[in-house]
């Protein structure tokens, strides 16, 4: 099978696209990634194996995003020598239509017709795997990313199995071959799984599972009927202990020894009343004791409390008599610190008016100084600005530069050169005419002179008298005299641009611009010296200075002509520290005063709150002695007292006779007998509800009937344990039959896959020297690769390596299915992305030698890795 062409309208993302002329051996269609180029594998799997009347999923996908359109496909193969054109459109009026010279089908007839010339069935499921392809194309055309999962053989492998048999002829029975081996797999397949477990559902694990469950069934039996024996001995011993409860009477004599632990029980809480009752009244006359003692205590506390405080306001009213002494002396001192301080006061303004009047004179002197010498320094700041602004405007249009100069100097000299070229290659003429008024003329105009002239181009001369002459320079003169026009008209143009006649010009103006630069720069920088923060900043600075002068007020007269401003500082600084001095010293009495002041005041409402204190105790005191003296407090705790020991000695009598009677004991003797009558009570009822029970379920079940069921069991449990054995012996010789067979299959799995590897040989040699693949000899699947005598699992190559194997692997198959007659183009999407440059190349060999016999067309996004391959590219 051979793709001559594609094109696809509407088509997933593509809206329009046409490939066409494809070759017989080798094709790349590159494009970058979204640009199409799986939608062309998918095209190509939607037109042969899609039918064009289905509307799933895998359909509705061949849509462009979005829109409402109807995908169409148009190719053109070749297959069996039959040239084809196959249409198909999808979803909004499906169409299909199939031609060939002499013959034309439409319609579902095209979906047979293409099953049959590709040798596919289609599938039946309505949702598709991805990848999934029908016939052999899974092997023949690899999806993006995918070339390193193996070979992806699928349906595929009967194709290949019939082509291999059609190479090894009947090494493995053939047909008949197949058809035994398949037989013995489904015998076997009735009893054991793929890993040759017992399978549910056969006939062995049937006629087990009955004789399980018989056995399970005879050993529920037999326990039910030991179960029955067990529960007439229970039923026995029950009765037995019944009979020994009633006959002692238990339950009386366990009822009547609680009666008399409760009443020992009862004489004790007697015993422990009459304890708390003496409690009672011992607490009650503790607490009569501690009242008499309490307000006898609080007595004697009043009466020192009114001693305490008798004292302390007679001294209080002693230190509040010395405080006003020292207050009044505070007072008078800060008086008179007030009077000096009125003086300094004085002799500070005096000082102060003298001082002020000294600073304005020196103010304004110092400022006029300031504003003579930077107004000279601005003069000599605008002569100097202006001699720069006359050097910086002293050059008209544009400065040349030693760029400028060195372009030019290169220009002059490749002009020069050329020149000289020009004159080493050019003829030279010179005209020497006998009479000196015969004239030569040079396109109609006469030459001026008669001397040397270079003749560069061709040019006719013409003589008077003679005729025409015409000199054609060779040697490559023309193109010589044209390089020479350039360059000179490099060099004019680079000096019209500077606006200036010659090289000498340039570099004159050079000089001059590099020397008025040099002269900016010295200007400048003394202008900077003299004037550091600019002209303008200097006019301000003068302005503000002036200004300043100006806003000073008129100094008052003085004394003397000329006054030291320090000396009068000195004094105006004295009469001030003097006068913080007097007032550091008066805030110091005067807070001295109003502390004492303040004090004083506390003082006073001290001694006046001590006084009242001392005359409430007095009244406290009396009034309590006058309603109980202080001897008759005395003489109610000694009676309480009294009455208390009496209630004691009470108490220990009735606890000794409660600690004789033993209530502990008591306690746990009538908490025992409780137990004890509670249990034999609840054993009595057990005992007599366990009897029934097993009497009424003796009663229901009987023995005879369990001994019948035993026997039938035992019965067919011998008839299951045969059944068991014939179908275990059939079970093993169908395992037996289909072992054999497959060994006999590996036995000569050499021979089958022979052809393979001999197609494969020379597709790996050219990567992978010494090397060869291992294949599954049941399923064909690569599982290895064998180098240098080592086995590597194909899992475990690198993914380079892997699709290296699988795509030289696939080229063989390829091969092999060719000659079984079946359609054999190869489409590889992207297949080699991991193969580093040096084993690239080689799988280059590998592909022309392939398409030596084979249509492959390789899908790639990297069209530098086969652009030196030597097939057609075809770009998206």
């Amino acid at each position: 099978m051979y793709l001559r062409s594609l094109t696809l309208r509407e088509f997933a993302g593509v809206s329009q696209l046409t490939l066409d002329r494809f070759e017989d051996g080798l094709n790349v269609v590159v494009g970058d990634n979204e640009a199409g180029k799986s939608t062309v594998l998918t095209a190509l799997r939607a037109a042969f194996f899609q039918k064009h009347r289905s509307s799933g999923e895998a359909t509705r996908a061949l849509v462009p995003y979005g829109r409402q359109v109807r995908p169409e496909i148009e190719i053109a193969f070749s297959l069996g020598g039959t040239e084809y054109e196959l249409r198909k459109a999808f979803l909004q009026k499906p169409e299909a239509e199939l031609s060939w010279p002499g013959g034309q089908l439409q319609g579902d007839a095209v979906e047979e017709r293409l099953a049959e010339l590709l040798r596919f069935t289609h599938s039946g499921a309505r949702k598709p795997k991805e990848g999934d392809f029908v016939g052999t194309f899974g092997l023949l055309w690899v999806d993006q990313g995918r070339s390193t999962e193996g070979l992806d053989l699928g349906a595929g492998r009967d194709a290949v199995t019939a082509s291999l048999e059609g190479e090894v002829s009947q090494v493995l029975g053939g047909e008949r071959g197949r058809a035994l081996l398949a037989a013995a797999r489904a015998r076997q397949e009735q009893f054991f799984t793929e890993t040759l477990r017992a399978k549910a559902g056969s006939p062995l694990r049937e006629a087990e599972e009955r004789l399980e469950r018989s056995r399970e069934e005879l050993s529920q039996r037999r326990a039910a009927l030991a179960e029955y024996r067990g529960k007439l001995q229970r039923l026995s011993d029950r009765r037995s202990v019944l009979r020994s409860y009633e006959k002692d009477d238990a339950l009386a004599q366990a009822a009547s020894a609680l009666a008399r632990a409760e009443a020992d029980q009862r004489q004790l809480g007697d015993l422990r009343r009459d304890c708390s009752e003496a409690e009672r009244e011992l607490k009650h006359a503790l607490s009569l004791r501690d009242h008499a003692g309490e307000r006898l205590r609080r007595r004697e506390a009043l009466l020192a409390a009114l001693a305490k405080a008798t004292g302390q306001a007679q001294e209080e009213q002693a230190r509040l008599a010395e405080h006003r002494v020292a207050v009044d002396r505070e007072r008078r001192h800060v008086a008179e610190l007030e009077g000096t301080l009125a003086l300094a006061r004085e002799a500070l303004k005096t000082a102060e008016g003298e001082a002020d009047a000294a600073r304005l004179a020196d103010e304004r002197a110092r400022l006029g100084d300031q504003i003579a010498r930077l107004d000279a320094q601005v003069a000599e700041g605008r002569r100097l600005a202006t001699q720069l602004e006359a050097a910086s405007h002293s050059s008209d249009g544009r400065v040349p530069t030693r760029r400028d100069l060195g372009e030019l100097e290169e220009t002059e000299r490749a002009c020069r050169e050329a020149e000289i070229r020009l004159s080493a290659a050019s003829p030279t003429v010179t005209f020497a005419p006998d009479n000196a008024d015969a004239a030569v003329l040079i396109d109609g105009v006469p030459l001026t002179s008669h001397e040397a002239r270079v003749v560069s181009a061709p040019t006719s001369f013409q003589i008077p008298g003679f005729g025409r002459v015409t000199i054609e320079p060779g040697g490559g003169s023309a193109a010589l005299a044209d390089d020479a026009a350039r360059s000179r008209q490099r060099l004019e143009s680079r000096l019209s641009a500077l606006g200036l006649a010659s090289v000498e010009a340039v570099r004159r103006a050079l000089r001059d611009a590099e020397e008025r630069a040099t002269e900016t720069k010295r200007l400048r920088e003394l202008l900077a010296a003299r004037l550091p923060s600019g002209l303008e900043a200097a006019d301000a600075e003068l302005r503000a200075l002036r200004a300043a002068q100006e806003r000073l007020p008129e100094a008052p007269d003085l004394s003397t002509a000329a006054v030291d401003l320090d000396a009068v500082r000195a004094v105006a600084q004295t009469a001030r520290e003097r006068m913080a001095q007097v007032e550091g010293v008066l805030d110091a009495a005067r807070r001295d005063l109003r502390s004492a002041e303040t004090d004083l005041v506390g003082r006073e409402a001290g001694a006046a709150h001590r006084r009242d204190e001392a005359e409430r105790l007095t009244r406290e005191a009396d009034e309590s002695e006058a309603a109980r003296t202080m001897a008759a407090l005395r003489e109610d705790l000694a009676a309480t007292e009294l009455e208390r020991a009496a209630r004691e000695a009470v108490l220990d009598a009735r606890r000794r006779a409660l600690d004789a009677g033993d209530p502990e004991t008591v306690e746990r003797t009538v908490a025992a007998k409780r137990r004890a009558r509670d249990e034999i009570e609840r054993t009595l009822n057990a005992l007599r509800g366990e009897i029934a029970s097993l009497e009424g379920e003796m009663r229901v079940q009987g023995a005879s009937a369990l001994d019948e069921d035993i026997a039938r069991l035992e019965d067919e449990i011998e008839a299951a344990e045969r059944l068991r054995s014939r179908l275990a012996l059939e079970a093993e010789a169908s395992r037996l039959l289909h072992q054999t067979l497959l060994q006999a299959q590996r036995e000569a799995h050499e021979s089958w896959l022979a052809p393979i590897k001999a197609h494969v040989t020379p597709y790996l040699r050219l990567i992978h020297p010494d090397a060869d693949i291992a294949l599954d000899d049941a399923t064909l699947e690569l599982t290895g690769l064998r180098r240098r005598g080592v086995d590597e699992d194909f899992r475990r190559l690198s993914a380079g390596a892997r699709e290296q194997v699988a795509v030289v692997t696939r080229l063989a198959l390829a091969d092999v299915i060719k000659k079984g007659g079946h359609p054999a183009t190869v489409i590889l999407d992207d297949a080699l992305v991991n193969t580093d440059e040096r084993r690239l190349e080689r799988m280059h060999h590998v592909l022309r030698k392939a398409a030596e016999g084979l249509q492959v067309i390789i899908l790639t996004c990297r069209e530098r890795d086969f652009r030196d391959i030597g097939a057609p590219i075809f770009r998206l």
